[in-house]
């Protein structure tokens, strides 16, 4: 298996500790397969190559710095018919062995059903040191069925990485969501900027691929092969999270039916969120004048 893994790493300081950790990120990509090759996008000229390891600097100083996750994507374009998987993270993601084969076990029968396979992103509590959800904001409380295999509905479909086999892949490119200058991004459904853009793939909400993003459980548990974790631990040291994942499935769970939206529904809840983000970005500046 043949798997191209693209990594935004944008340094701001302490070059050798970053690269520590980022060498632990890699390290666990390249247990993917012996045919794994790690690309690292990054905005510091670093001497550092391995096998199978390729730093790649790009020059920000004359553009958004944020716009550094999305430089891969040329390349990413280049290789399409290289390699059989197609990885994009940030460089603090621990994806390893058993997530990949996981993700092998349920894709096709997900994508079958215009369901994406998703991951729940960890971090470990301070105060108990239990695994917490970064990006789940309340408990899961749908479900759908394939054969008869129980799968629950993310209520958000980020994770800071994305994955796709190589015919997905190619769909993907095809898409309006391939290029940042064609995707507007943040909607009223989900509040992506340009980072979390190239982050969320092609499973963002409202986007055109999938019905959901799903990941299966078992006895009201999460399979433990959507667990990865977000090396960085920054969201839990700050108590702004506090779902555990052993207690992330709500004991009643509903069965899920895709929300249609019309046109006038998508446009009447579009110009709500204008208006919510001219009276936030109004009200922050009074906030500044004023103090």
């Amino acid at each position: 298996m043949k798997i191209s893994v693209h990594i935004t790493f944008f340094v701001k300081k302490n070059l050798n500790k970053e690269i520590k950790k980022l060498t632990k990120v890699c390290r666990n990509f390249l247990s993917l397969s012996k045919k794994t090759k790690i690309f690292i996008h990054t905005n510091k000229k670093i001497k550092f190559n391995k096998k199978n390891m390729h730093f790649i600097y790009h020059n920000l100083s004359a553009e958004d710095p944020f716009k550094l996750s999305w430089k891969c994507r040329p390349l990413m374009l280049r290789q399409k018919d290289e390699y059989d998987y197609f990885i994009y993270s940030e460089d603090d993601i621990i994806f390893n062995r058993k997530n990949f084969i996981y993700w092998l076990k349920f894709k096709n029968m997900c994508k079958k059903n215009r369901l994406n396979l998703g991951f729940l992103r960890t971090e470990v509590s301070n105060k108990d040191k239990k695994l917490v959800s970064t990006d789940q904001n309340k408990k899961l409380t749908k479900y759908l069925l394939i054969r008869k295999k129980r799968f629950a509905i993310l209520n958000n479909p980020y994770c800071a990485m994305w994955i796709y086999d190589q015919q997905e892949f190619k769909k993907f490119i095809r898409s309006k969501f391939w290029d940042l200058n064609d995707w507007r991004g943040v909607n009223a459904f989900t509040r992506l900027y340009t980072r979390e853009k190239s982050a969320v793939g092609w499973h963002g909400l409202n986007m055109n691929r999938y019905l959901a993003t799903v990941i299966p459980i078992n006895r009201q548990k999460v399979h433990p092969g959507s667990l990865i974790r977000h090396q960085s631990n920054n969201y839990a040291s700050g108590n702004m999270i506090d779902l555990k994942i052993n207690n992330i499935l709500s004991k009643n769970l509903k069965f899920f039916k895709p929300i249609q939206h019309s046109k006038i529904d998508t446009f009447i809840k579009e110009v709500k969120f204008f208006v919510y983000l001219k009276f936030r970005f109004n009200f922050k500046n009074l906030k500044k004048i004023f103090t």
